[in-house]
């Protein structure tokens, strides 16, 4: 007999297409599939097994075929265990394996990764991986309160590995804010989770406000091009909100540096 393929929740840009076939997840397939799919085969042949298995393409091309990673994951309203600083901790630490793994997988910087919300520094820097670039809390699995996989490799390019930290740390500090919670003390857990150097410690807050211009740009291109999801979301935020951000953060550059650097 027979099931109806279930409809998973979370994100915006692929709402409502991403259907569970038991242990076979189906989605739409991004423009550059191929080369995704032989990057996460990459990485599980290097030891990470926080990612889905790439299963093939529809003979369309519009639909992908990866396997379904069990676990939790968070979607909003956000459970409050996702802002324990022991889940946090887990997160820069399954980033820093994915990370080491990525490390060892050679890529060519001209191959058509998508650039939304890659490095604008980071596809020559010295030491430049292919990072996944949305660590978002929808993006990452849990198993026993901890971060076990990442999924929804989409947005994933050639950047430095403190730009992925930075991305991941606006969602996951938050960096934008969340009442009863201290960014400082959230961005030194993850770095600390993650094992970031002194020299990426003091370079991430301001990373993290280059990660948040390229982050606002790739919204409002999209509210530009009549996207529903991300017009209503900015209409909800607005370009006002994203200002007192961007100030918040520079004016607080010098307090999250002294943070993540202190002994």
């Amino acid at each position: 007999m027979n099931r109806e393929p279930e409809v998973l929740s979370g994100g915006l840009a692929n709402a409502g297409a991403v259907l569970r076939h038991g242990d076979t997840v189906e989605r739409p397939a991004p423009p550059h599939v191929t080369l995704l799919h032989a990057h996460l085969g990459a990485l599980r042949e290097q030891g990470f097994d926080g990612v889905p298995v790439p299963l093939g393409v529809s003979e369309s091309g519009q639909r992908e075929r990866l396997s379904y990673v069990p676990g939790e994951v968070a979607v909003s309203p956000y459970p409050e265990w996702v802002w324990t600083d022991d889940a946090l901790r887990s997160v820069g630490a399954l980033l820093r394996r994915m990370h080491d793994a990525a490390a060892d997988v050679p890529f060519d910087r001209a191959a058509g990764w998508p650039s939304d919300l890659a490095d604008p520094e980071g596809a020559t820097a010295p030491g430049a991986l292919v990072c996944h670039n949305d660590a978002c809390l929808e993006n990452v699995v849990f198993r026993d309160g901890r971060a076990a996989a990442l999924i929804d490799f989409d947005l994933a390019a050639p950047g430095r590995p403190v730009w992925d930290v930075a991305m991941a740390a606006r969602y996951w500090v938050p960096m934008r804010g969340r009442p009863g919670l201290d960014p400082a003390h959230r961005l030194r857990v993850l770095a600390d989770g993650y094992g970031l150097g002194r020299a990426g410690r003091a370079v991430l807050p301001q990373v993290i406000e280059q990660a948040t211009a390229v982050c606002r740009a790739f919204v409002e291109r999209r509210v530009e091009r009549g996207d529903a999801a991300y017009t209503a979301a900015y209409e909800r935020s607005g370009r006002a909100a994203w200002d007192r951000h961007q100030k918040w953060l520079v004016n607080h550059r010098a307090a999250l540096t002294t943070a993540l650097l202190a002994d």
